[in-house]
């Protein structure tokens, strides 16, 4: 044979001479047994079908004697299927299968599309498998944009990971390590060379090319987008980035392009892009917590379905050629959307679903709202000017001491800061209130209100459950109808203040709801905890509105509570 050169620092290389004008060998074409020459090794002793029949194995990566890679893509094909076929069979529902495909199949995939020159289409391929099954596991409807499954949480997606990114990452990868590896680079350059006169095809080395300036400018150039001080975030700088930080942000930057690819998609689509246009709002919590153990895979599939639009309301229904009317059932509107449906049918609001919806989510408030009144009940009152002098006391250290540790966490600080003497009251449908008539005499009846004698101050609370779409107006239109009510508070000696709360009836809260929260004294966490626990609940709420769109009567009584742990 005598065609093996074996280095001692590295892993046994492999040479290959030319068999004829279209094949090579790995062995001596030369070779002869019994007066013949040698086509190709073959091991007789496995299945003529297996990749082991006449491939050999090199760093993980299956060599074939003619150089194609069809058997090795049939073979990867075939058990990339056999995978989403184990856990399909699985027996655990939709949501823990998204776990699994993401974390179990996924991976598997890796070497072979780090090691392995496939092409873009290959993967594709694998994804339109892929999509079909995962649509039916998350109970996206069949057409639904695809972007729900990939897109980041952020942009009301399922950060899930696609197999065509997946494959085009794992190339970036490789060519970040050939790049910056100690070999010698006149293979990988001869390739790059040769791949970069692809005009259509894509591959790593060309895409490395286009990323590499992007990767250097935010290198340099990095910015800060929120509001903490200059320098608070080190890792966005590198004066001299090391060779792991360059890949690491390449492998950033690509996933960015790719986020920002299929947001552009979805602000394209008239009817599944509407939230694109939706300002200044939380998404649902699609963590793998919430979705294993949260509220269950129905309320899921329906956040994620009228996030895009697509709930089998009667127009929608029409539209895919089930029925031939898109009338409302209850209200008899010709065109019964979503929209429709959840927040704007006479006879729905008449008959008082909707305000059954209002009344669960204040019934959760509740319970924040007296646990934080009874806390600040307990402490000693501080002024404004005193709790900024303490804090600042607290800052200075005197000279040839240290800083004392921190027994205690640092108190709330909010608009009930100033007294301990709170009371409060919370409206609702089946138990009215009366405003104060310490502070004013008024026939209003605001959803929670909460005042203090000691410093003459009151807050009141309103809640909306409205479209996302519709949150901005709801505000304005709740502020323009207590400005008579807040003018005359302030008439009688009072310090009044305004606080709304959107609820978004697809279970997406507006950041003004957080705010508010934050401002009456809640920490950021247990904000955002409250927040999470609404959407839960008005997302169980809505879904029993659209379940019960063909049913004329409303028996529903028993407010709703949140499942999800804390």
């Amino acid at each position: 044979m005598g065609m093996k050169r074996f280095d001692p620092r590295y892993t046994p290389s492999i040479e290959y001479k030319r068999l004829d004008d279209r094949q090579y060998t790995p062995f001596d074409p030369e070779l002869t047994i019994d007066g013949e020459k040698i086509r190709f090794l073959v091991n007789v002793a496995v299945d003529p079908s297996s990749l082991q029949y006449d491939h050999f194995k090199e760093l993980g990566r299956f060599i074939s004697v003619d150089l194609k890679e069809d058997k090795v893509k049939s073979e990867l094909r075939k058990r990339f299927l056999d995978d989403m076929e184990k856990v399909e069979n699985s027996g655990v529902n939709g949501l823990c299968k998204l776990f699994l495909y993401q974390h179990f199949v996924v991976p598997r995939l890796s070497w072979a599309f780090l090691v392995h020159d496939f092409s873009l289409s290959f993967a594709s391929e694998l994804e339109v498998q892929a999509t079909r099954r995962l649509k039916m596991w998350s109970g996206l409807y069949r057409s639904a944009d695809v972007g729900t499954l990939y897109r980041q949480r952020e942009h009301l997606g399922l950060q899930l990971t696609g197999i065509s990114f997946h494959y085009q990452h794992m190339q970036i990868v490789r060519c970040c390590l050939l790049s910056s590896s100690q070999d010698p680079k006149d293979i990988f350059s001869r390739k790059q060379q040769r791949v970069n006169s692809f005009a259509h095809r894509w591959s790593g080395p060309k895409a490395l090319s286009q990323l590499e300036p992007v990767v250097d400018h935010y290198l340099r150039f990095a910015g800060q987008t929120d509001h903490s001080g200059l320098g608070s975030q080190k890792g966005l700088y590198f004066a001299h980035p090391s060779i792991n930080e360059v890949r690491a942000k390449t492998a950033e930057v690509l996933g960015r392009l790719q986020e920002e690819k299929l947001v552009t998609h979805a602000s394209c689509l008239v009817q599944q892009g509407a939230w694109t246009h939706w300002k200044d709002v939380r998404p649902f919590d699609l963590s793998w917590r919430n979705l294993i153990y949260g509220p269950g895979p129905r309320v899921i599939s329906f956040v994620l379905n009228a996030q895009i639009n697509s709930v089998k309301t009667p127009a929608m229904l029409k539209l895919w050629g089930y029925t031939t009317s898109s009338q409302c059932p209850l209200c008899s509107q010709p065109k019964a959307t979503l929209h429709h449906i959840i927040v704007n049918c006479d006879v729905g609001l008449r008959q008082g679903r909707y305000t059954w919806r209002h009344d669960s989510v204040l019934s959760n408030i509740e319970p924040a709202l007296k646990t934080l009144v009874a806390d600040i009940n307990q402490r000693q009152p501080l002024s404004g000017p005193q709790a900024t002098l303490k804090n600042l006391y607290r800052s200075f250290v005197p000279a040839g001491k240290e800083r004392p540790p921190k027994s205690q966490p640092k108190a709330k600080q909010g608009l009930l800061s100033s007294a301990n003497d709170w009371s409060l009251l919370v409206d609702y449908t089946h138990e009215n209130i009366v405003y104060p008539p310490v502070i004013c005499a008024s026939l209003e009846r605001p959803d929670a209100v909460i005042w203090s004698c000691k410093s003459r101050t009151v807050v009141l609370l309103e809640l909306t459950c409205c479209a996302e779409e519709g949150q901005e107006a709801a505000q304005l239109r709740k502020e323009n109808r207590y400005f008579k009510l807040l003018n005359d508070s302030k008439e009688q000696g009072w310090r009044a203040e305004l606080l709304t709360i959107e609820i978004g009836a697809r279970g997406l809260i507006g950041n003004s709801t957080w705010r508010a929260f934050v401002k009456l004294g809640l920490s950021s966490q247990e904000a955002t905890a409250l927040c999470r626990r609404l959407s839960e609940v008005v997302a169980r709420c809505s879904l029993a509105i659209c379940q019960a769109q063909n049913i004329k009567e409303w028996t529903h009584k028993d407010l709703i509570g949140p499942l999800s742990p804390a």
